[in-house]
């Protein structure tokens, strides 16, 4: 059967998709394939971009590795089969190649659940795996507190 495949960042609005993802797999008793994507750092130097640093894209790289690790073992604890899936190069293009090699049953995204404005300056991940997968997609959306907790980590605001 094809598995259930689960793009996660990490991130406190990704943890439903997580636990979405495991419950349906658990229902479809199918394997569940974790992918995490991360991308290079770049800076403008001119007119041309250039790597920030080897030091910092190793970061990122093994940020993504533990994030897809993370993922894979709660759904061990689950009593579901999982296996890990790291990429790089932008997220959306990357979550659809996955969705194209693996033929999955279902692909989980979780959605910060932004408004449009926030949407139209940052971009939605989710909204673009939506309109660009051919397989089933299912957006679960974070709670509202995390939700707060990532925009407040993304923008440096820290409350006592």
């Amino acid at each position: 059967m094809n598995p259930v495949l689960l793009a996660t960042d990490g991130s406190p609005a990704a943890a439903r998709a997580t636990d979405t993802a495991i419950e349906l797999a658990q229902l479809l008793d199918t394997e569940l394939v974790v992918v995490c994507v991360w991308d290079l750092c770049y800076a403008i130097v001119g007119l041309a971009p250039i790597p920030i640093s080897g030091e910092l894209s190793k970061m990122e790289e093994d940020e993504a590795r533990t994030v897809a690790a993370e993922s894979a073992a709660r759904a061990a604890e689950a009593g579901v089969k999982a296996r890990t899936v790291v990429l790089r190069g932008q997220p959306v293009k990357q979550i659809c190649l996955a969705a194209e090699t693996y033929d999955p049953r279902f692909l989980v995204v979780g959605s910060h659940g932004w408004g449009a404005a926030k949407r139209a300056l940052l971009g939605s991940v989710s909204t673009a795996v939506l309109h660009h997968a051919k397989c089933p997609v299912l957006v679960v959306r974070g709670e509202a507190h995390d939700i707060e907790t990532t925009s407040e980590r993304r923008h440096g605001e820290v409350h006592a």
